[in-house]
């Protein structure tokens, strides 16, 4: 397998994953309201009468969530074979390379360096909390759950790649 594809693939994916969620969130901050804190999320629908739009909200954001990992499945099989892997094993460690890279810039770059300090994207009604935008505890213990969801994940890519290569 090719590092340095490897590499470069995580770049591009990180950027283009960034360009992707803050062009959502500029467009509407309720895209991604279920990523929000819970305090965050009380006080949105508490400040704009909203209780019965929170049920709804919730399944689309689920409908959403599967719909993005069906299309990272292969997304991430397709490039783990660009990167040079042959084998299961190379599949399963570049797709959970991608993954955790993914989890990490999304964590650490976008909630709590961009999210955190760019007011365009909060929630109306929820601009004064700055300390609640500021949260890291918060991200860690949403990603921490995942890691063995990623792990599941890297071995159905792994398995769509030896599939498909």
């Amino acid at each position: 397998m090719n590092i340095s594809v490897f590499i470069i693939e995580c770049i591009i994916m990180a950027v283009l994953f960034g360009i992707l969620v803050f062009g959502m969130l500029f467009a509407s901050p309720l895209t991604f309201i279920s990523d929000y804190p819970p305090e965050i999320q009380e006080e949105y629908y508490r400040s704009q009468n909203r209780e019965a739009a929170k049920k709804t909200l919730s399944k689309i954001m689920a409908v959403k969530k599967i719909a993005a990992l069906l299309v990272l499945l292969f997304l991430f099989a397709w490039m783990a074979h660009k990167a040079g892997a042959e084998t299961f094993v190379q599949g399963l460690l570049a797709a959970y390379g991608y993954m955790i890279v993914l989890a990490v810039f999304d964590t650490c770059f976008l909630d709590w360096i961009l999210f955190a300090n760019i007011r365009r994207v909060r929630l109306p009604g929820t601009e004064h909390m700055e300390k609640e935008y500021h949260q890291k505890w918060f991200h860690v213990k949403v990603m921490l759950p995942l890691l063995p969801v990623f792990a599941l994940g890297g071995v159905a890519i792994a398995l769509v790649m030896t599939w498909l290569w």
